[in-house]
C-alpha cells in the first residue's frame, strides 16, 4: 500500500507535551483525544547507511498487534511541510524484511540502493504516543506527542517531539496549527527523521 503524507514535525520538551496534552482546544481548532499506542520501531540499513544517504528509511513497527513494514522517503520539504510516499507491507510471522525474495517482491527500490550489500537492524526505537485530533470546519489533524528513547544495544537515549499530520483539509490549515504551536509554545520545527535522530544521538553519523 502507497500513501502521501503531508506532516511538520516539531520538536518539544517532554514538559511542554505534558502541557500541550492538558490545552483544550488550539484558537478555533477543537481537540479530541485519541487512544494511547506504544510504538516499538526496528530499523534496517547497510553498514554504511546507504538507504539513509539516499533518503530513504526502512523499518518494522509493532502496533496493535500486529506487524508492518514501511519503507519512507524523506521526500520534500516546502513551507515547512514535509511531503513524502510511504509503502507498506503487512508482515506475517516468520518473514525475513531483510532477505533478497522479500525485498524484492514488496520493496525493489530497497534492492537498486543496496547493491547486494546486506541489511542489518541498526536501531530501535520505542515510542510511548498520545494522539490529539484536532478539528475547524471539515479539516483534521491528527498530532501524535511522541515520548522516544532510541535504543542502541544497552545504551538509551530520550528524545521528545511532535508530529502534525494532515488527514483532511488544506495544507494552509496544516501551516496554520504548527505556526500556532511554536509560538505559543515556544516550539522549534524539526529537520530530520526519528531514523536519522537516533543516529545522531549515537553519533553514528556527523551532525549536520
Amino acid at each position: 500500500m502507497v500513501k502521501k503524507e503531508y506532516e511538520v514535525k516539531l520538536t518539544a520538551s517532554k514538559k511542554m507535551l505534558e502541557k500541550i496534552k492538558q490545552t483544550p482546544g488550539f484558537l478555533n481548532w477543537s481537540i479530541k483525544k485519541g487512544k494511547e499506542k506504544y510504538l516499538v520501531s526496528h530499523y534496517f540499513d547497510t553498514e554504511k547507511f546507504d538507504l539513509l544517504y539516499s533518503n530513504m528509511a526502512y523499518r518494522t513497527r509493532e502496533e496493535d498487534g500486529r506487524n508492518v513494514a514501511t519503507l519512507k522517503g524523506n521526500g520534500i520539504l516546502k513551507n515547512g511541510i514535509f511531503i513524502r510516499d510511504e509503502f507498506e507491507e503487512k508482515l506475517r510471522n516468520g518473514e525475513d524484511v531483510t532477505k533478497f525474495n522479500f525485498l524484492n517482491k514488496h520493496f525493489p527500490q530497497i534492492l537498486e540502493i543496496i547493491k547486494g550489500t546486506p541489511l542489518k537492524e541498526v536501531l530501535i526505537v520505542d515510542n510511548e504516543r498520545h494522539i490529539l485530533y484536532l478539528e475547524k470546519d471539515g479539516s483534521l489533524i491528527e498530532a501524535s506527542l511522541d515520548f522516544l528513547h532510541f535504543v542502541l544495544g544497552k545504551r538509551k537515549v530520550s528524545y521528545n517531539e511532535i508530529e502534525l499530520e494532515l488527514k483532511n483539509g488544506c495544507v494552509e490549515d496544516l501551516l496554520e496549527c504548527a505556526s500556532f504551536l511554536k509560538l505559543n509554545f515556544h516550539l522549534f520545527s524539526a529537520g530530520a527523521s526519528k531514523y536519522e535522530m537516533g543516529l545522531r544521538s549515537f553519533n553514528l553519523i556527523p551532525l549536520l
